[in-house]
């Protein structure tokens, strides 16, 4: 406060001296006599330097009370205290402070929230890597130490757990690549349709290993610009999901409506649905529905949110009223 207080008065007390140098020599100079204008000069400067000091000690009372709460809720976050805001006392003023104060609570929730989540991240990932990790030792110790009958069950149980470690190291990549903005190509302008025919072409090749099939029942015209295979990964991983969990038999249904300049891609299984609570929790990395399928990390839809939302759309979850799960990703066109 005090150097804030010095500051203020030298810049108040140096302006009224060029004031008054100014003026005593306008004054002087039409005549007036220098002794007698001397004492009255005198006299203003000491009363406005006076008065000066007053207000600039009220003036800095008031900058320095929130600037010394904003350095010590930033010295808090930077002592590793993430749940530090700012008193509603400055957010509620109605001057720049309050902007200032919003913002700074702003940016530390935004902090709360990446380093919160990236903690939460190294644990899912330690937890998700350790369980095949310790299958491929189990299976490589027998696959040396085992008779030779058992070696080549032994030797797909490694490659089976090397795949899933390499899928789970690829979807990590890509969720990290997403949130960093790391490789990420301009954007460009394509067709939403053609790529919905593609992935749905794909996904359908694969899922007539399990008797099912991938349609796709209406698909307007849309051109979106934003990033193509970005947007590939989030609508393949919704689709896959879809076929992994419809009924052996059932199809999986596709659409594309564009209405109002928004595009909504519509994925549909037959599969049994989820508890309405886990709704908004199936798109957080390593959630899965308790009683779902055993495969996969966990991570499909969660890179399927990020990739929606950095083209500044939305994506949710709802159980179909006759059964199975209904994915809706909203994008605008």
């Amino acid at each position: 406060m005090k150097k804030l207080f010095r500051n203020l008065f030298l810049w108040f007390w140096l302006t009224l001296l060029g004031v008054g140098l100014v003026g005593f020599s306008l004054i002087a100079h039409l005549g007036i006599h220098r002794s007698a204008l001397l004492r009255l000069s005198l006299h203003d400067f000491l009363l406005y330097t006076i008065a000066g000091a007053v207000f600039c000690y009220f003036i800095t009372r008031y900058l320095a009370r929130p600037l010394r709460q904003l350095g010590e809720a930033a010295a808090g976050i930077a002592d590793g205290r993430l749940d530090t805001r700012l008193s509603p006392a400055l957010t509620h003023r109605r001057d720049e402070i309050a902007d200032m104060a919003l913002n700074f609570n702003r940016m530390a929730e935004r902090i709360e929230t990446l380093v919160t989540g990236q903690r939460r991240m190294l644990g899912d990932v330690s937890h998700e890597l350790r369980s095949p990790l310790s299958r491929l030792i189990v299976a490589l110790s027998l696959a040396k130490q085992g008779p030779a009958t058992e070696l080549p069950e032994n030797l797909d149980r490694i490659g089976l757990e090397a795949r899933r470690l390499d899928t789970l190291i690829g979807q990590l990549l890509t969720l990290s690549r997403i949130d960093s903005g790391v490789d990420r190509v301009p954007p460009v302008t394509f067709d939403l349709a053609n790529l919905l025919q593609e992935i749905a072409s794909d996904a359908d090749f694969e899922a007539r290993a399990r008797n099912c099939r991938v349609v796709i029942s209406r698909a307007d015209a849309c051109m979106l610009r934003g990033y193509e295979e970005l947007l590939r990964s989030a609508i393949e991983n919704v689709v896959r999901n879809a076929v992994r969990h419809t009924a052996e038999g059932t199809p999986v249904e596709v659409s594309l409506i564009v209405s109002d300049r928004r595009a909504v891609v519509r994925i549909r299984d037959q599969g049994p649905g989820v508890a309405e609570t886990m709704l908004h929790e199936i798109f957080l990395p390593f959630h899965r529905v308790p009683d779902g399928k055993p495969d996969g990390a966990g991570l499909g839809l969660a890179i399927a949110e990020r990739a929606v939302h950095l083209h500044q759309g939305t994506i949710a979850a709802e159980n179909a009223h006759n059964g199975g799960l209904i994915v809706r990703l909203d994008l605008p066109c």
